[in-house]
């Protein structure tokens, strides 16, 4: 859709047109693999989003435009493959995705969080590599001599009339400041990350004094309201609306715009991909679009001012199938193949299976299992010292359950050899177990916040969903050591900003501690990670003083040590929580096709088939 600005026309003027291209949340994922489930993924990788790239690419230029290619960062973690570099791949030169950026010729790179998931001195043997600029205006760490303020491009230009001209074109990226929380054990000491709000006005000006004469922000972050965290430090809104930015590119939420991802924000146009005037493009995950902002930008010959006259922004998606770039496909297969045969070695055995198909509707065996090795880890590290004393409480999320991810987003593993692969499907992220000191009525609130992910159930309501698809299953805690209801017909008590909401009751119900109604003053020791002591996911974040200890213990190593050990070792009971009884409601789960076989674990709530939706998730109705 094409939107025309408010600037005048004058008949001295000349015009020019640029088109950018954005890539966002690569996440390692080369070549389009499910890696987990060890198959093809499906409009995903960069050996067939570089396809999508040359045909943008030639559309401009045989219209004579500028073209640029920019990517909005969370490039280098992600799939196991980067995992695997990370720690196999040190004598691999050069690192696949420095050599994929260059050889797709990326004009400039911002950073995401996740980036800085191996460590700085990782980072930055990775990016000593990159022929472009790397730009992060709100971080600043002398670990990373290469990253720049900001990046000032001067790229030639043809007008409608056929004079040529140098546009300046500044290039600015931010990162979520939360970023200093989740990445403290890599940052502390050695990297500052500021607000947005206190650096990008001032860089905007800086950049227009060096004579920009058009400026993209990079902005790792998505909207308010459309994530769990976002609006606390920062938000898609909060920078295009600011004086001097011509466009942006958002990321971080795995989410897209234009569309109807973003339906029911105010403020938004979800079908032209504007906020006010000014163009912004959120392009997938994985490679699964490719952002096209197109911009016609006149200059009055009088005033020698470039401004945007017109602009028009869409996604374009990967297809079901597309051929691979040889080029690109070259340069990611060898990683690829090694990191296949890593992920196929067998680590561990089971006498029986474990799945995550209704992680969301009970309290099952992953997540005893994801809390086994965390609490394992935590009881060892505190024998004999003044905190062993504490009882001890885990938090436990599954990620493997489905949402914007699909129907393949979960875990299914056999009786008998356990590849390693499952594991990096347990516990997909680098999360490294911490500990912190929490009272009674933070274990409440930290139920609480978890139990957002569900959606207020009506009895009136027919097939309403369970869950909103939009929320990651890392949002939803299980705390084990209590036990606990959660009632979904009841108002959550926290907004997706961690804010308590005003007056209301909030989901737990029937909270006990060995037995008895927790005690809001009890203290307890939390082994949690790292990432939920810094706030990730929209919980509290906790101060240094309650932060009992920390480990550079993986949760994937502490849930393959706990495997290993047999299933002793996490068979304790595992009904931390169930819904509140006799709630007189229906709702709908989405959950993957294979689950079909296993609806005896959840005879209970009596389920019923309707079928696959669109997204190929199966429907099953749940009488709560």
């Amino acid at each position: 859709m094409r939107t025309t600005g408010a600037a005048a026309h004058s008949t001295e003027q000349v015009r020019a047109r640029i088109r950018l291209l954005a890539t966002t949340d690569l996440h390692m994922q080369l070549v389009g693999h499910d890696y987990v489930n060890d198959r093809p993924a499906p409009r995903r990788g960069v050996v067939t989003l570089a396809r999508l790239i040359a045909e943008a690419r030639a559309e401009a230029q045989a219209r004579g435009d500028l073209c640029l290619l920019l990517d909005n960062g969370d490039t280098l973690q992600g799939a196991p493959l980067g995992d695997w570099l990370a720690e196999h791949g040190g004598n691999l030169k050069p690192h696949p995705m420095a050599a994929i950026l260059n050889q797709l010729g990326y004009d400039a790179v911002g950073l995401g969080n996740h980036d800085f998931d191996h460590g700085l001195d990782y980072l930055q043997s990775v990016l000593a590599q990159y022929a472009m600029p790397v730009v992060c205006t709100n971080l600043v760490s002398p670990s990373l001599p290469m990253l720049q303020r900001h990046a000032m491009l001067e790229r030639p230009v043809t007008d409608t009339d056929g004079s040529a001209h140098v546009l300046r074109i500044a290039v600015l990226s931010v990162v979520p400041p939360q970023t200093a929380g989740w990445a403290q054990h890599h940052l502390g000491g050695r990297a500052k990350v500021f607000d947005v709000a206190d650096v990008l006005p001032e860089a905007l000006e800086e950049v227009r004094q060096e004579g920009a004469d058009i400026v993209v922000v990079l902005a790792h972050m998505g909207f308010s309201e459309a994530h769990e965290d976002i609006s606390r430090h920062g938000s898609v809104q909060e920078v295009a609306g600011l004086a001097g930015v011509d466009a942006v590119v958002a990321g971080h939420t795995h989410l897209r715009f234009p569309g109807p991802d973003h339906a029911d924000l105010p403020g938004v146009d979800c079908y032209s991909g504007l906020l006010g005037c000014t163009p912004v493009v959120l392009p997938g995950v994985s490679g699964s679009d490719l952002g096209i902002i197109d911009l016609e930008i006149g200059r009055d010959s009088r005033a020698g001012v470039w401004k945007v006259l017109e602009r028009s922004v869409r996604l374009q998606p990967q297809p079901e199938r597309m051929r691979p770039d040889r080029q690109i496909l070259r340069l990611a297969a060898p990683v690829h193949r090694a990191t296949r045969a890593h992920l196929s070695q067998p680590v561990a055995e089971i006498d029986r299976p474990l799945h995550s198909y209704f992680c969301l509707a009970q309290c099952g065996g992953v997540s005893a299992l994801i809390a086994a090795g965390k609490r394992r880890m935590v009881r060892r590290a505190v024998a004999g010292s003044a905190l062993a004393d504490l009882p001890i409480l885990t938090s436990a999320a599954v990620p493997a359950t489905g949402g914007l991810d699909g129907p393949s987003n979960f875990v299914f593993v056999a009786r008998g050899a356990v590849p390693r692969r499952v594991i990096a499907g347990l516990v997909p992220y680098l999360n490294q177990i911490w500990a912190v000191r929490v009272s009674g009525a933070q274990v409440r609130d930290w139920l609480e916040r978890s139990a957002r992910i569900f959606r207020t159930l009506s009895p009136d309501a027919p097939d309403q969903l369970l869950t909103d698809p939009a929320v990651p299953g890392y949002c939803f805690d299980t705390i084990h050591g209590v036990h606990y209801e959660i009632d979904p017909t009841s108002p959550p008590a926290f907004d997706w900003s961690g804010r308590p909401i005003p007056r209301a009751e909030g989901r737990i119900r029937n909270l006990t501690f060995e037995g008895a109604p927790l005690d809001p003053g009890q203290e307890f020791l939390m082994a949690t990670t790292h990432y939920r002591v810094g706030g990730g996911g929209g919980f509290e974040v906790h101060d240094e003083t309650r932060v009992a200890f920390r480990s550079d213990t993986t949760s994937e190593s502490a849930v393959l040590e706990c495997l290993r050990a047999g299933s002793t070792a996490w068979e304790e009971p595992v009904s931390a929580w169930r819904f509140s009884p006799d709630l007189g409601v229906q709702a709908v789960l989405h959950t993957a096709p294979e689950a079909a076989d296993f609806l005896d674990d959840i005879a209970e709530m009596s389920p019923e088939k309707l079928g696959l939706n669109a997204g190929g998730f199966l429907r099953l109705r749940l009488s709560l």
